[in-house]
C-alpha cells in the first residue's frame, strides 16, 4: 500500500510543517522551504495522487482497504511496517518517528479539495492549555502532570464545506403592550401585530464534520475557521502532523446540515424584526434550496485525550484560531472546601443582618 513523504531538499532527513514559521522544515540541517519550493522540487508527488485518482475504486485492495479496520504501509525512511486504521490519512512511523502520507487513502473522491495549515505551533498550543488550566479554579493540583502534554496531537480532521443558497420566509406574531392608570383604575391595551419576512439567505462556507466519530462534539465547538486562508490541498501540509479521511458521504449528514441551516435561517429573519415589540413569537419559517454545493476540506486541530481517577477527559484546540473546548476534572476537596467557606460568609453576613435588626 503506497506511501509518499517529503524530504530536506539538501539532506533527505524527512520534512515536517512548521505552524509558527509556516514553511516546511527539516529537523536535522535546519533547512527551510516554503510551499513553492516543494511543489517545485517533487512535483512527482502530486503527479502521482493525480495518478491514483484515476484508478480509485478501479482495485480490489483500495476497496478491501477503505471498506476493512486497518491497513498496513511501509516507512518510506526505515522500512518498517506502519498501521492504520481506516480513517487514517498522515500518521507517524513509531520506529524512527517519521511522518508517513498515506497517499492512496486521499486519491479519487477522497482527495480533498482545500486545507487550512495549521498556524498555532504544539509550544503554543501547550501553553494556551496550562492558560486554559489555570481558569479552572476547582482544578486537581496533580491534574496537569497527569496530562501528560507530550500526548498533544496535531491532526488534520475532515470537514464538509457547504455553501447553499436559501429562499425562504417566516410569519410571526408580535405583541405591545400599554399599561396606565386612571383614577383609581388601571388599564392595560394590548395590540398583536402580524409579521411576515421574506428573502434569500446565501449560506457560504458552512462546516460540518465529515467524521462518524466521537470527536464530532469537540470538533463543532473549535468552529469557526477563517476561510479566507485556505489553500489548495497539497500533501505536504500533512507532513510531520496526524490526519483522518472522511468516513461520511453527502447522503449521511445532508439531514444534520439542513437541520442547522433553518434554525440559523430562523435567527437571520428573526433578527431583522424591530425590538420595539414587547413579545415575538415565531409561527412558523420556510426555506428551500435554490442551489448547493459542497467541497471536503482538511482542518486543524490540536487534540488530548487522557484518562485521570478512572474517567476519560478530552481537549480540543483550533489549530488556526486557538478557540478551545475542554472537559477537565474537578477536585472534590477544592469544591467542598469552598462550599464550607461560602457556608460560613453567608452565615456570618445573616447574623450581621439579624444583629442590625434587633
Amino acid at each position: 500500500m503506497e506511501t509518499v513523504a517529503y524530504h530536506c531538499i539538501n539532506c533527505a532527513a524527512p520534512l515536517q510543517y512548521n505552524a509558527e514559521k509556516q514553511k516546511f522544515a527539516c529537523e536535522f540541517c535546519l533547512s527551510e522551504f516554503t510551499e513553492e519550493e516543494l511543489k517545485k522540487h517533487f512535483g512527482e508527488l502530486d503527479d502521482q495522487l493525480k495518478d491514483k485518482e484515476a484508478d480509485a475504486g478501479n482495485s480490489d485492495d483500495d476497496t478491501d482497504e477503505f471498506s476493512s479496520s486497518a491497513g498496513i504501509y511501509m516507512c518510506q525512511n526505515c522500512g518498517a511496517e506502519v498501521i492504520a486504521e481506516k480513517t487514517t490519512a498522515a500518521t507517524f512511523c513509531v520506529y524512527c518517528h517519521s511522518p508517513v502520507v498515506l497517499s492512496n487513502r486521499l486519491a479519487g473522491e477522497y482527495k480533498p479539495d482545500m486545507v487550512i495549515p495549521f498556524k498555532i505551533s504544539k509550544e503554543d498550543a501547550e501553553k494556551r492549555f496550562y492558560d486554559f488550566c489555570g481558569k479552572k479554579k476547582f482544578l486537581p493540583k496533580d491534574f496537569i502532570s497527569d496530562a501528560q502534554l507530550e500526548m498533544m496531537k496535531g491532526v488534520y480532521y475532515p470537514y464538509w464545506m457547504v455553501n447553499s443558497l436559501k429562499k425562504g420566509s417566516m410569519t410571526a406574531t408580535a405583541k405591545k403592550i400599554r399599561r396606565w392608570e386612571q383614577g383609581d383604575y388601571k388599564y392595560e391595551e394590548t395590540k398583536t401585530y402580524k409579521i411576515r419576512r421574506a428573502g434569500s439567505i446565501d449560506f457560504k462556507g458552512y462546516p460540518c464534520s465529515a467524521l462518524n466519530a466521537d470527536n464530532r462534539t469537540a470538533l463543532k465547538y473549535v468552529n469557526p475557521y477563517d476561510d479566507s486562508e485556505f489553500k489548495d490541498f497539497s500533501m505536504a501540509y500533512l507532513s510531520g502532523f496526524l490526519a483522518e479521511k472522511r468516513d461520511t458521504e453527502r447522503a449521511d449528514v445532508q439531514a444534520e446540515v439542513d437541520k442547522d441551516l433553518l434554525k440559523y435561517s430562523e435567527k437571520i429573519y428573526r433578527d431583522t424584526v424591530s425590538s420595539d415589540y414587547d413579545s415575538v413569537h415565531v409561527d412558523k419559517v420556510n426555506v428551500n434550496t435554490v442551489r448547493e454545493s459542497w467541497k471536503y476540506a482538511m482542518m486543524p486541530v490540536w487534540l488530548m485525550n487522557f484518562y485521570y481517577s478512572g474517567k476519560t477527559f478530552m481537549y480540543a484546540m483550533n489549530g488556526q484560531t486557538g478557540k478551545n473546548f475542554g472537559e477537565l476534572p474537578y477536585s472534590k476537596g477544592k469544591l467542598a472546601a469552598f462550599g464550607g467557606i461560602l457556608f460560613v460568609v453567608l452565615s456570618a453576613l445573616l447574623s450581621l443582618g439579624g444583629y442590625f435588626l434587633l
